[in-house]
């Protein structure tokens, strides 16, 4: 078995990102699973993406201490300089963001915030619709392959990197079948919301790479950016929805969502605990989310994407498919681990075009190459030499 499979590069920092991603989604699913009436997430829905918004503009925080610590690595530069051109390092080091990211970025940066926004009221439409998020995560495979199929890298997809991402669709595609037709009653309109969901994330990761790799945004920036736009909006959206009744039942209003009657009756320590603590553990998604994108590349949040949706499955899905549910996830990680050549399969020529392989072809042919040029020398000299002797005979 060992000549079969190996393991190939195995970074130590990835899978803590990894570690701490599966221990934040665990928290945020337990906390926020309980569907008694004390819960004051589900009986406000709003409250949690208000919530999920406010952690985005919680990554200040990281931002600045990042800033910070890069002024101070880079004060030895300007030491024995004059002030003048010591408060001219400062001022590149601390350039505001207008000075520096594109009116046409920010256009776009705008727009993807909006498109955010959107997501969390198709879930909240589908809570109210049908009580519960059916299809919660159940399309993330478009989401990976969108990111495998539109171009945002000069990435080439070799034979073993193929495989393994048919055979986690075929697994994902087999997985949607059985937990879909499991249901009761089939709501298309769900999984179309569901679909569309998915395509915004998949088009949101893209774009946040390229800013980040391409305007050296930092992964915090990110976060911080999307939440100076969505935090005040979906307030202001609370706000105004918090006005208007959709009708009367037994004398009482009946309202989409009333961010008053939050603090109405008070809050017991659990809520307490649930609002304080969910900002800052989706600040804390959100930052691990990017800063994998951000060092490695848009597939390694494959992994992570992966154990958010084994998660959901796990706690919100019939306990009758956890078996089911446990395999796929399983393959599907192998898979994945098998993409980002974390583990190598040596069989059926899979292994030929791995990086390592493709770069010890490339560092063998430039020895060679090197070799060649040098006998070519020493053979143009003995020829010369040769001629010489010749002539002189």
């Amino acid at each position: 078995m060992r000549f079969c499979i190996s393991f190939g590069k195995f970074d130590s920092k990835y899978f803590i990102y990894c570690f701490l991603f599966l221990i934040v989604e665990i928290f945020l699913c337990l906390f926020n699973n309980d569907d008694s009436d004390e819960n004051i997430i589900n009986k406000h829905k709003l409250l949690d993406s208000t919530c999920y918004f406010f952690g985005y503009l919680l990554n200040f925080f990281p931002e600045w201490i990042r800033n910070r610590n890069s002024i101070s690595k880079e004060k030895p530069i300007a030491n024995g300089l004059k002030e003048e051109k010591t408060q001219s390092f400062e001022y590149i080091y601390n350039k505001p963001d207008h000075k520096y990211l594109p009116k046409k970025e920010l256009i776009k940066i705008f727009f993807i915030s909006i498109f955010l926004l959107l997501t969390e009221f198709l879930r909240i439409i589908q809570i109210i619709k049908y009580k519960i998020i059916e299809y919660e995560d159940n399309f993330i495979f478009i989401e990976f392959l969108l990111i495998l199929l539109i171009p945002h890298s000069s990435e080439v997809y070799y034979k073993h990197q193929k495989f393994s991402f048919l055979i986690f669709t075929l697994i994902e595609i087999i997985k949607i079948i059985v937990l879909i037709l499991g249901k009761q009653s089939i709501n298309y309109l769900a999984i179309f919301m569901e679909i569309i969901i998915s395509i915004i994330y998949a088009f949101y990761y893209i774009y946040i790479k390229r800013l980040m790799q391409s305007i050296f945004i930092s992964p915090y920036k990110c976060n911080f950016i999307i939440g100076i736009i969505n935090f005040p909006l979906i307030i202001i959206i609370y706000l105004i929805i918090s006005f208007i009744p959709l009708g009367n039942k037994n004398g009482d209003l009946l309202y989409i969502d009333n961010i008053f009657t939050i603090f109405k009756n008070g809050f017991d320590l659990i809520n307490v605990i649930r609002l304080i603590s969910f900002p800052f553990a989706y600040g804390l998604y959100t930052s691990i989310f990017n800063k994998v994108i951000y060092d490695y590349t848009l597939y390694h949040s494959y992994i992570l994407l992966l154990l958010e949706n084994f998660i959901e499955d796990i706690i919100n899905k019939d306990k009758t498919f956890n078996i089911f549910i446990i395999s796929c996830f399983f393959i599907e990680l192998i898979m994945i681990l098998i993409f980002l050549e974390i583990i190598e399969l040596n069989f059926w020529g899979l292994n030929k075009n791995l990086k390592k392989n493709i770069e010890s072809r490339a560092l063998k042919e430039s020895s060679l190459d090197i070799n060649d040029y040098y006998n070519d020398e020493i053979d143009n000299e003995r020829d010369t030499i040769n001629n010489e002797n010749n002539s002189m005979n």
